[in-house]
This record gives structure tokens, sequence and C-alpha cells, in this order.
């Protein structure tokens, strides 16, 4: 059974910052997000060489459905991917690539066995500028005679091992199960001030409420409205985004960030910084000065 954890803790915040001087305004960023995570199954067929053994095949019984096969994810809400052999489905099968010989004949010498000396031009003798003539060093010892190499791919027999089958030349086929566990996530951030939602995204704040569970409800009495809203409009979302998929399990959290907005005043002329987060980041896109590597410092 998954576990759920429900109850709200909304008022109890404190901002943490508190050597923030001048005027400053303490905003809750909330963050809704949803994680529904999915298994999806897919079939299709596969092969792979066969040198003997037992074989599992429909004489052992049925071939059960794609979703009647047992597999569970090593973790959950963790993206994964597994893939099995059916079983009963599997059968032996004369190699379609090489009609059961188990080699192929070698792209190279295109069967022969060897290729031309380029050394010598296929001639078998190496001429100097003085008109002496002299074995070819290069074709000498070829087992297919002088002004001939042999062949380094097929080691000069003109056929090479099959791919397909591993030389064997028979394959074992059978229904390959692929099956897929995601994590698919939606977020609803509650925008309160000038500061960007990705920044709100990288920090930690309160957890105010969490709920998992194999399926969860839309939140429906959060003191703020506005995630009760988003919270339906993703839950029923996620509700038919997923058609060829299974919903395994839901969680959803509702977190809150502490934002400082802070006023100030630089020669004459107003501005603002964002402090934010536990961490207390400071997002100050305005600040009139910079150091040498371009950085800005405001506390």
């Amino acid at each position: 059974m998954l576990s759920a954890k429900a109850g709200f803790v909304f008022d109890t915040l404190e901002f943490r910052p508190s050597d923030v001087k001048g005027p400053c305004d303490v905003i809750r960023k909330l963050e809704y997000e949803l994680q529904t995570f999915t298994e999806k199954r897919e079939t299709s067929w596969a092969f792979t060489p066969y040198g003997g053994g037992d074989v599992d095949g429909p004489s052992n019984g049925p071939a059960p459905l794609p979703w009647d096969v047992e597999a569970h994810p090593a973790h959950m809400f963790h993206d994964e991917v597994k893939v099995v052999q059916v079983p009963h489905t599997a059968s032996i099968k004369e190699c379609h690539r090489c009609k059961g010989t188990g080699s192929l004949q070698c792209s190279e010498c295109h069967g022969k066995g060897w290729t031309r000396c380029l050394s010598c031009h296929g001639d078998g003798w190496y001429t100097d500028s003085s008109g002496y003539k002299e074995r070819c060093f290069y074709c000498q010892s070829s087992t297919h005679g002088h002004g001939r190499q042999d062949c380094l791919k097929c080691n000069a027999k003109g056929r090479v091992a099959c791919p397909p089958c591993d030389s064997y030349g028979q394959i074992r086929c059978f229904i390959r199960l692929t099956i897929t566990w995601k994590v698919n996530t939606s977020e609803h951030i509650v925008r309160k001030g000038a500061l960007p939602e990705n920044l709100v995204k990288e920090v930690s704040g309160q957890v105010a409420f969490e709920e998992e569970g194999n399926r969860i409800l839309p939140l429906t009495q959060f003191p703020d409205n506005t995630i009760n809203l988003a919270s339906a409009q993703l839950v029923n979302n996620h509700k038919n985004a997923f058609l060829d998929e299974r919903i395994y399990a839901q969680r959803h959290q509702v977190r809150i960030v502490p934002v400082a907005e802070v006023e100030y005043g630089f020669k004459g002329g107003p501005g603002k910084f964002w402090v934010y987060g536990y961490e207390n980041k400071v997002y100050c896109p305005d600040y009139p000065h910079t150091c040498c590597w371009g950085c800005c410092c405001v506390m």
C-alpha cells in the first residue's frame, strides 16, 4: 500500500533572513506540484542467436497478455525502462540472413578470398629505377598466388561469420515486452511579485501539504483558493493525458517559499531586490554596480 500524508501547514511559516533592513514586504510564493507515475507496455518481435538449449515455446502453455506479465519498478517515482521476454513465445527458426549456412560472402573480396596487391598492382614483381626486378614483398607469401594479397576480413576464406545467428545458422525468435515507467510532472506557482518562477523552483521552502496514493483527488480545502483551482485543473489534465498508459501512482504537494521584496535607494534613485528561499538567495536584476566579474553583491 502507498502511504498518504495530509494536513495543511500554512500560517506557521516564518521568513528566516532577519538581517534584511529597510522597507521589506514578505511574500509567500505557493508552488503546487502534481506527479503522476505511469507505466507503458509495448511489444515487438526480437531474436537472438540460437546455439542450443531449452526453448520456452507455446508447448509450455499459452502466452500471457502484455499487462498480465508480472513486473514492478525498482523505485517508485523514478524513470525506468525494463525489457523482458514474454513467456511461452519463443521458437527456433532458420536464420533469415544466411539461410541456415552460418556464413556470408565476404564483402571485401566478394567471395574470392584475395584482393589485388596494391604494391605491385597485381604483377607480383617489384622493379626499381635501374630495372632490377624482385618478387613483391607484400604478396610473395599469398596463398592465392603472386600479385594477390590474402583478404584480411575473411582470412582468405571468402566467407565471414553471419552476425544475426553468430554462425549457428539458427535464431531464437520471441516477443519482447518493453515496460516504461515515467514520472510526469505538472506544477503551478501562484504569482505574487516580480520574482521569476524558475528561481522559485531552485530553492527550498516548507511543505504545507503532501499526499500520495494510487489515485488522488484535487485539493478543495487549501486556504488559498488559487491552489485549489490549479489542483483541480492539473488532476483532471493528468486523468485524460495518458490514454495508452496505466497510472501506477500519484502524489502532489504544496510548497511555500518565503520571498522578501526589499526597496532601496541609491544616488537618489529607487531600486528593488528580492531575497528568497531558505538559502537566502538574492535576485537583483537592476543593481547599479557589479564587480569585475559581473556578479552582484547586495548583502
